[in-house]
């Protein structure tokens, strides 16, 4: 303790006592920051955590990210189904800003050449815009651009255009010719419906990316508390499932 204390003195010593209260003020809102972002949700949210794990046959385990800048939060069925989920929060000190996605994939569930993005609704221009870029540059910008889209690294986006006639509300499509994009929104239409019911925040739209690889169903924001995890993987699994059909 005597060694901290003369630490401190020698610090601020040689500050006014305004000086010293500004920076110790600003020392504590860092402190009371870091604890709000990483620790209490830490604290609040393990136990619960737990609890769903067992209740639903799920492995659930939490990851703190290197320098305790976040976590990610990795779900995976103890059944032996191939689906798992990824929740993702951390702070990004080289951009000043965070980083939230929560990602649910099956790699079983795909589409055979073709591919399909369904995210939240945009104004038709912006999305002619974005199509015509899709389908004239091809490589790195296209990934880029549909990153910006939706909020997270993209895979090969090929030709995707926009279906100006998608018969699926509060939403815009994408997709590759060739794509059986009628059958595909009338499957996702219900559960969609039923989840823009309760989460009209845009970040909470569940993107459906469905391709040749995989199924992908993403937010950009983090379902980091048991209820909201558990809400997302209901609706993930329930469009899993139609789409199936």
């Amino acid at each position: 303790m005597k060694v901290i204390g003369e630490v401190i003195d020698a610090t601020f010593a040689p500050l006014g006592m305004i000086q010293a209260f500004v920076i110790l003020a600003l020392i504590l809102a860092t402190m009371v920051g870091l604890y709000f972002f990483v620790g209490r949700p830490n604290t609040l949210d393990s136990e619960s955590l737990r609890k769903l794990a067992k209740r639903r046959g799920w492995s659930v385990e939490r990851k703190m990210a290197s320098g305790g800048r976040g976590y990610r939060i990795e779900i995976r069925p103890t059944d032996g189904s191939n689906w798992s989920c990824e929740v993702t929060r951390y702070r990004n000190t080289g951009k000043g800003g965070h980083v939230r996605k929560t990602e649910f994939i099956d790699p079983a569930a795909n589409l055979s050449n073709a591919m399909v993005v369904i995210g939240p609704a945009i104004p038709e221009k912006e999305a002619e815009a974005a199509a015509m870029l899709f389908g004239r540059f091809g490589g790195g910008l296209s990934q880029m651009l549909l990153s910006k889209l939706l909020g997270g690294d993209s895979e090969s986006v090929g030709d995707l255009q926009l279906v100006k006639d998608a018969d699926i509300s509060d939403a815009t499509v994408f997709a590759t010719e060739g794509t059986p994009v009628d059958k595909i929104t009338a499957a996702y239409t219900p559960p969609l419906k039923n989840w823009l019911g309760t989460h009209r925040d845009e970040k909470a739209f569940p993107i459906l990316i469905a391709g040749p690889d995989h199924l992908r169903i993403r937010l950009r924001t983090d379902a980091d508390t048991a209820d909201s995890l558990e809400a997302f993987l209901d609706h993930a699994l329930t469009s899993r499932e139609a789409l199936a059909r």
